[in-house]
């Protein structure tokens, strides 16, 4: 449950949602879904509904080109905890967020 709380935080944040967004289309208060998000388990209902949010709106990475282009890449990757904060940290050392550390990450590999 702790991986599904930690990927709605990447996600709302990622897509631009807040968490009086989540809570209207789960049917509930934003107080519900802070107490979610902090201690209380997410009903199978509802967790189900936002499974189907995450999957009609995956996480996108920006394009790996420097021209702009109308194409857009979209990755989505499912990671192992410990593995994603590992990463997080690196990108924390860099003064990144995770996505700018990946997007960053990507293009250098993509250039070499």
């Amino acid at each position: 449950m702790e991986d599904l709380k930690l990927n709605i935080k990447l996600w709302l944040k990622v897509n631009k949602h807040d968490y009086a967004w989540l809570a209207q289309r789960c049917y509930v208060t934003e107080t519900t879904v802070r107490n979610w998000m902090a201690k209380k388990p997410i009903p199978k209902a509802k967790a189900h509904i936002i499974r189907e949010l995450i999957a009609q709106s995956p996480v996108t990475m920006p394009t790996l080109s420097p021209i702009d282009v109308k194409l857009q890449t979209h990755v989505t990757i499912r990671l192992d905890r410990s593995v994603t904060k590992h990463l997080e940290d690196k990108a924390f050392a860099q003064g990144l967020t995770l996505e700018e550390f990946l997007s960053k990450t990507l293009s250098d590999l993509s250039s070499e």
